[in-house]
């Protein structure tokens, strides 16, 4: 029973976390001048226009996965480079302090161990574990993870086009590492930091 309960609430807590994240980066595109985010109707926080089912059965079962990713163009950017960084960079600033406050609360709040209160509990410690999965995860440097976004800012035209060739075997290699459970314990370490 413990179990089945511990998997809803962990599905919730990534839709609301995902949700959030995908969110986000389309308003801060959008505040910058990219109208893609709200064309495509991305600029809403209803989950069913950011779910993604293989991300999320990902995350629900590996504990890292990712939401259908928004489109954004650093073509309206007053400065293309401070833009992208701004959009993919700030999620996942925010999401670390969100992890840790809310993990801050629960050490300094009280909670009874029995009954409602236990629930609310194991909800918010996996709503902080999961807020600072998505801002780990999100820096690893294959698409449709932020890092993907934010490593182009520093490379050359050329070096792009090369990177881009890879990415598809990037990403298949990187589900293929969390689905073995080989890439979890790395990441689950930067993620204990914070939570």
């Amino acid at each position: 029973m413990y179990t089945l309960i511990y998997y809803i609430l962990d599905a919730i807590a990534i839709v609301i976390v995902t949700t959030l994240f995908e969110f986000l980066k389309a308003f801060l595109s959008y505040k910058q001048g990219d109208e893609i985010p709200k064309n495509m109707g991305k600029l809403t926080l209803n989950p069913a226009k950011h779910f993604e089912p293989i991300g999320f059965l990902l995350f629900l079962f590996s504990g890292y996965g990712w939401a259908n990713p928004v489109e954004t163009s650093s073509r309206n950017y007053k400065d293309k480079k401070t833009g992208t960084i701004i959009t993919y960079l700030v999620p996942m600033v925010i999401f670390v302090v969100i992890a840790a406050v809310i993990k801050i609360i629960m050490n300094v709040v009280i909670i009874s161990d029995s009954g409602f209160t236990a629930y609310v509990s194991l909800f918010l410690a996996v709503l902080a574990r999961n807020f600072a999965a998505v801002a780990v995860f999100n820096i690893i440097p294959v698409y449709p993870m932020s890092g993907s976004k934010l490593l182009r800012c520093f490379l050359t035209p050329n070096q792009a086009i090369k990177y881009a060739q890879y990415e598809k075997p990037l990403q298949i290699l990187v589900i293929f590492l969390l689905v073995l459970g080989w890439l979890t314990p790395v990441l689950n370490a930067v993620v204990n930091l914070i939570v």
